[in-house]
């Protein structure tokens, strides 16, 4: 069903009557550590407690959170020092707050600056994909309930700068941009940030189109928010300004949609020709160069401002009351079933292909490929069935993603729940078995068992052995199924080292040589131990006598006086080789 957009606030009151229909786990409303951080130095994460949060969509919201030069997540951002807090309770937001990761160039390591310098940024490489995998990582969790239409940026300042880097290189991960004190996208390194940008409104938009790539229709459902302070000496506001005119174009938002008055703060909001408010710039007066937390917060730092708007919770509010990616009362279209079909084993080509239900007219199909040629089509087909040929494609591995839609213009119907497939152009390329190692437990005298983790598409493994009477052994073994393969030398020399390398093979050749793993067998000494008077171990040539002290012969340790009353429990460890106690 289209949404007429005179409704939206009707709906916004009614998701905010139901804002608890939608049953969200309650979080410990305390900021918790992440374990995995791709390389950041350190991340952390808020989930809310709150059970009855005004949310919107079909589950929470994600805020990233960037601080700028010379902080860190733990002192800057979190407790309250960036006042996220009640904002996230209100809306049941997950908020997640990462330090930059460790570096050695000048930025990272005297000022701590997130990497938005310069052109060359890609969602593959640089801070932007350290980022992209911890969100994915994050919204993974089902316990979280994160709704990927209501995935936010926010930051300060090189954070800030950042913010644009990963909107335009991602805009379909986030449906809003909250750009604080930012330079300027593409602002050379070498530029001075404090004085006026040298970017054009036009050239930030280009660059910002050319950056989302395959990925650039969703820039029609993104919004940005900018905020500055008028003194700001640090980051030039031109900066600020030529940002915010630059997404107006590339959004098609340049009329004026009213005016904003916050704390000690000003703005305008834009819309774009349908009567979206697609973009919003406010100015904190005699602010300087700071992250505006507003009344709430404390003890951020020189570069936190506690007396202006409390953008946390501006800026929430204007994601969730503008988000054009959401569903807001419309039942979303589900896509029942997708495949991907490459004619033969030499093809450049894959068929796409599809079906989907709905209670009203499904109006588009999107499918998103990722590989070593990526693609995403907005227009894949329509109605309750599409196929479609892409051409021209890599040798690779691909993965699918299907979703459908029943409103294209906004993009607020989609299927909550893609279809995803996979398939191969050209041969697969195998790499070598990971984890390889040889358990403790396995390894005897005469046997030494060792373990490595499967390799998607090998049907076998090349195991080859060096070391030993026998010199050089080479083996096939099958691919077991599950995760892990095994296999087991026999036949080996007691308290030999031998050296495994492990292969990947299939019918199109093998892969290189997994690192290898030396290893000794074990002695097949039997060892006992015997308990008795210090002079019966010297009669009976366990010990030997000296100096009136008894000792244990080959390891030389002392026992006590040589005599019947001193009683000892020696080990022969291996032939005439003692020590004292019992048997390892």
């Amino acid at each position: 069903m289209r949404m007429n957009y005179k409704t939206i606030a009707v709906s916004l009151m009614l998701g905010a009557l139901s804002a608890s229909a939608y049953a969200l786990t309650p979080g410990s409303g305390t900021w918790v550590k992440e374990t995995t951080l791709f390389g950041l130095q350190d991340a952390y994460t808020y989930v809310p407690k709150n059970t009855a949060p005004a949310t919107i969509g079909k589950g929470r919201a994600l805020m990233l959170t960037l601080h700028g030069c010379g902080m860190t997540a733990a002192g800057n951002v979190i407790n309250r020092k960036y006042n996220w807090e009640d904002t996230a309770e209100k809306y049941g937001m997950v908020v997640i707050a990462p330090t930059v990761p460790a570096g050695t160039t000048t930025t990272r390591k005297y000022a701590g600056c997130w990497d938005w310098f310069g052109a060359g940024h890609s969602r593959s490489t640089r801070d932007e994909a350290i980022l992209l995998k911890l969100i994915d990582a994050v919204k993974a969790r089902p316990e979280l309930d994160i709704d990927p239409k209501q995935i936010y940026v926010t930051g300060l300042s090189a954070g800030g700068g950042l913010v644009v880097d990963l909107g335009c290189v991602a805009p379909d991960y986030f449906a809003g941009m909250g750009i604080n004190a930012g330079p300027a996208l593409n602002t050379p390194a070498t530029a001075g940030v404090g004085s006026k940008s040298t970017r054009t409104p036009q050239q930030v938009a280009a660059d910002c189109k050319a950056y989302a790539g395959n990925y650039s229709t969703a820039l029609n459902t993104q919004i940005t928010s900018v905020v500055n302070g008028s003194t700001d000496s640090v980051v030039d506001p031109t900066h600020d300004w030529t940002n915010r005119d630059g997404m107006k174009l590339a959004y098609g938002a340049t009329t004026s949609a009213g005016t904003i008055t916050e704390v000690k703060s000003t703005g305008t909001l834009w819309k774009d020709s349908a009567s979206n408010i697609r973009v919003s710039y406010i100015e904190a007066t005699g602010m300087g160069h700071a992250w505006p937390a507003g009344a709430g917060g404390s003890g951020g730092g020189l570069y936190v401002d506690y007396t202006h708007v409390n953008y946390p919770a501006y800026v929430t509010k204007f994601f969730f009351d503008n988000n054009l990616r959401v569903e807001r009362g419309n039942p979303d279209p589900v896509v029942t079933s997708c495949k991907a079909t490459v004619a033969s084993s030499t093809a450049t080509a894959v068929t796409i292909s599809g079906t989907a239900t709905d209670n009203d007219p499904i109006t588009g199909y999107q499918v998103t490929i990722n590989g070593p040629t990526p693609v995403y089509d907005n227009a894949a087909g329509s109605g309750t069935s599409f196929s479609k040929l892409y051409t021209g494609l890599s040798n690779g591995s691909y993965n699918v993603i299907v979703t459908a839609s029943d409103n294209v213009d906004s993009g607020s119907n989609v299927s909550p729940a893609p279809c995803t497939t996979s398939f191969q152009i050209g041969p697969v390329v195998l790499v070598p078995p990971s984890n390889v190692s040889a358990p403790p437990s396995s390894i005897t005298a005469s046997e030494i068992g060792l373990t490595w983790s499967n390799v998607t598409g090998a049907t076998s493994y090349k195991v080859t052995r060096t070391g030993g009477p026998t010199g050089t052994v080479v083996l096939s073994v099958p691919a077991a199924s599950g995760t892990v393969t095994s296999h087991t030398a026999t036949g080996l020399t007691e308290q030999t080292q031998y050296t495994f390398t492990v292969q990947s093979v299939n019918a199109d050749g093998e892969s290189a040589a997994s690192p290898p793993v030396t290893v000794a067998t074990k002695s097949a000494f039997i060892c006992t131990a015997t308990t008795s008077s210090n002079y019966a171990h010297v009669t009976g040539g366990r010990a030997y006598a000296s100096g009136g002290y008894a000792y244990a012969k080959g390891s030389n340790t002392r026992m006590g006086l040589y005599n019947t009353f001193y009683t000892s429990t020696l080990a022969q460890t291996a032939p005439g080789y003692y020590n004292v106690g019992n048997c390892p």
